[in-house]
């Protein structure tokens, strides 16, 4: 049987079929076929052979041509899991990034309390909105918790979602857009401290947090990181155009914006159901900091792809 018989046979296979139930024989052989049938076609030509065996040649290589270097399908579940194991590997390559994002929502944090702290009049200014107000009567000391919504988990994811995905973008200024944002939200945390500090419960207040701010505030500076990754691209493009570094940056970036994605909703659910309910304060920081400890072991431990930044 020759070779253009030979792919024919497998192509009437693939096509009254599927690609699953072609033998595993035919399969191997397939890209050798593939080969060998464009080197006839070449040799067909420089014979100058007639039009027709040449235009049943090219078209048999054109079907199995589109077999061959057909793409993947895409798989949700196999993006997924690409997403697991890329995911911790891109935070540990950008420590740098995340520590810089860190240092910045911290001084925001340490202005807004101490500001506050100083002049609690400051606060109708720093914190927007009826925050102040909010602040105040959630986290009173005897207060009744209200019971976990699915309804407060989408808010907060939400919320939550749009600030990391701010943190993120933001990249493409230069990191001044991702530096603001870091400074507001670390401003709002500290200034909303001090005042529960000053007229509530700083006890209530802790009993609400515990449960989520660590993977919550992880997930924002991680998606921060990204974004901080892109601006240092921006600024620093070396030997390639702004424009390419720039967009080598955000592929390899995107890892962690997808990741802090899922883990802010692992927080919202968290913040939604576990978050308001009356148990000890020892408890919620139990469940927060068994959060906090899985997260920290799946980041140092799961091992990807071996390409450095």
């Amino acid at each position: 049987m020759s070779t253009a018989e030979q792919l024919e046979s497998i192509l009437r296979s693939v096509d009254s079929s599927s690609l699953r139930r072609v033998s595993r024989s035919d399969l191997q052989a397939f890209p050798a076929l593939y080969r060998r049938l464009v080197s006839e076609l070449a040799e067909s030509r420089a014979r100058g052979l007639p039009r027709e065996h040449l235009a049943a040649l090219e078209a048999l290589a054109a079907r199995a041509h589109a077999i061959l270097y057909a793409p993947l399908p895409v798989r949700l579940s196999r993006s997924l899991e690409e997403l697991v194991v890329a995911f911790p590997g891109a935070v540990r390559r950008s420590w740098r990034y995340l520590a810089l994002a860190t240092a910045l929502l911290v001084a925001g944090t340490a202005w807004g309390y101490l500001e506050v702290s100083r002049d609690p009049a400051s606060a109708a200014i720093l914190l927007p909105g009826g925050s102040q107000r909010n602040a105040e009567e959630s986290f009173q000391a005897g207060a009744t918790p209200r019971e976990g919504d699915p309804v407060y988990g989408v808010f907060y994811f939400t919320n939550n979602a749009r600030v990391a995905l701010n943190s993120f973008a933001l990249g493409a200024t230069f990191g001044v857009g991702t530096a603001l944002v870091l400074l507001f939200n670390g401003v709002l945390l500290g200034a909303t401290f001090a005042v529960v500090e000053m007229l509530a419960s700083p006890r209530a207040f802790l009993g609400f947090v515990l449960p989520h701010s660590g993977v919550e505030l992880s997930a924002i500076l991680i998606a921060a990181a990204g974004g901080l990754r892109m601006a240092d691209a921006l600024l620093r493009p070396g030997w390639l155009r702004r424009r390419d570094a720039f967009a080598r940056a955000a592929r390899e970036s995107l890892p962690l914006a997808l990741g802090a994605a899922v883990l802010l909703s692992i927080a919202g659910l968290v913040e939604g159901w576990v978050s308001p309910m009356s148990l000890p304060l020892v408890t919620k920081a139990s469940i927060g900091g068994g959060l906090d400890v899985l997260l920290l072991l799946y980041i140092c431990t799961v091992r990807g792809s071996s390409r450095t930044a």
